[in-house]
């Protein structure tokens, strides 16, 4: 009695499933590898966009107050205005007092760009209070350095159907088509809008997809003690 004949793979059906099984698990890999990149440089650019926009909401809140004084005490309002520092006073307690010489806790506050103790080509921007003196950083220095990375501009009131132009830094001729330097202390009180712009540099960056994100925010706040632009 004849045996059946059992028939098999052989080696090189072998050797081309596993040829062909290699080459879609690759691809497959691929997929997942950069949709796996993808999302992290999607939430990387999401948490640096976050983190500007909570420091920019928290400066917007403190400086729309500068030259609050509900009682009609002379307040200093705006004291320094310039590219990167702008320093402000206004009666929180509503206690009469707003001047430099009565100043109480938080009633004169300033915000600057600080590279101290941060890497090279990074900075902080810092908030300092007058009373109780403190000098608290608002970012993990994450800030590139430079004037397009954190920066005010200064406006007066808008009186005209034109947007008036910004004020001139103070000893400059910026920003280009600037009007009135802020040296002058009747152009300080002048100013009736600020508008912020902050880069935040995100913290976990990813080399091989998307390297380096950066997230910009921009902010115009209207000093509500100084009227409304018409």
């Amino acid at each position: 009695m004849r045996a059946k004949s059992e028939k098999g793979f052989t080696l090189i059906e072998y050797l081309v499933s596993m040829l062909l099984t290699s080459i879609i698990m690759g691809a497959v890999y691929s997929v997942f590898r950069v949709q796996t990149h993808s999302t992290k440089v999607q939430e990387n650019r999401l948490e640096a966009q976050e983190y500007s926009r909570a420091v920019l909401d928290m400066m917007v809140r403190e400086i729309r107050n500068a030259g609050y004084a509900p009682t009609g005490a002379a307040c200093a309002g705006v004291d320094t205005a310039n590219a990167q520092t702008l320093k402000f006073q206004y009666d929180a307690n509503a206690n009469g007092t707003c001047t430099l010489a009565g100043i109480d806790n938080n009633e004169s506050i300033e915000y600057k760009f600080d590279t101290t103790g941060c890497p090279a080509g990074f900075g902080n921007i810092m908030r300092k209070a007058t009373v109780p003196v403190t000098d608290e950083a608002m970012t993990d220095c994450n800030i590139p350095i430079g004037a397009a990375n954190f920066s005010f501009l200064y406006y007066p009131q808008q009186t005209t159907g034109a947007a008036p132009p910004p004020y001139c830094y103070p000893g400059t001729t910026n920003p280009s088509g600037c009007v009135g330097d802020l040296d002058i202390a009747a152009n300080r009180d002048n100013i009736q809008r600020v508008t912020i712009s902050i880069t935040v540099r995100s913290k976990d960056p990813d080399a091989e997809f998307g390297g380096q994100l950066d997230a910009t925010m921009t902010s115009s706040v209207d000093l509500r003690n100084r009227g409304l632009p018409s």
